[in-house]
């Protein structure tokens, strides 16, 4: 499948969730992400402000504070470029031409600096920790020379066994790929 047509269909089947699955998803998501050793080792996490059809990234904030760690959020740039900004509860943020919420001011943190990056994403391969995200190419580029650790987490309308895409010699793959256990109500 053409991954525009797989883009769509992922949007459509994304906004079908119910409020009560992501809600318990994304908290069984949190639970994963703070036990492995990137997290608990990590100072400085970057994570984007999610949409409402990606893992809620607030609660996911709230611990980093809570436990004492930095968090910056990305801020597009010109020519699908990006970087990395501070960003406490009380940040001024924007809305983009994307409909995504960015900061507004602040400097930008050497990408060497960032120990864990959370990449969002529409689509997840379980073998080999492929992508897709949104086709803009942004973390792409970015993470082409990220040293860090690359990783996502997915609710389990997001995980493929294998890719249901194509997956090209630019996709940067991810290090990690936690996925919502089994188990866990879809139901209202």
């Amino acid at each position: 499948m053409e991954k525009k047509a797989f883009r769509q269909q992922q949007l459509a089947r994304l906004q079908q969730m119910t409020p009560a699955s992501r809600q318990v998803q994304t908290a069984n998501l949190l639970a994963q992400l703070t036990q492995p050793s990137a997290w608990q080792q990590a100072q400085t996490i970057a994570v984007t402000i999610s949409s409402p059809i990606e893992v809620n990234t607030q609660p996911i904030m709230a611990a980093a504070w809570a436990a004492g760690k930095n968090v910056v959020i990305p801020q597009t740039l010109p020519h699908r470029q990006m970087a990395f900004l501070p960003h406490t509860a009380t940040s001024p943020l924007a809305r983009t031409k994307f409909g995504i919420l960015e900061p507004t001011t602040g400097t930008p943190v050497d990408k060497s600096k960032i120990d864990l990056i959370l990449v969002p994403g529409l689509g997840y391969s379980l073998d080999r920790h492929a992508r897709i995200g949104f086709g803009g190419g942004y973390y792409d580029r970015y993470l082409a020379d990220f040293t860090g650790t690359k990783l996502t987490l997915a609710y389990r309308e997001m995980a493929f066994k294998t890719a249901q895409w194509p997956v090209d010699d630019y996709d940067i793959l991810l290090d990690t790929l936690l996925v919502a256990e089994d188990g866990v109500d879809d139901k209202d």
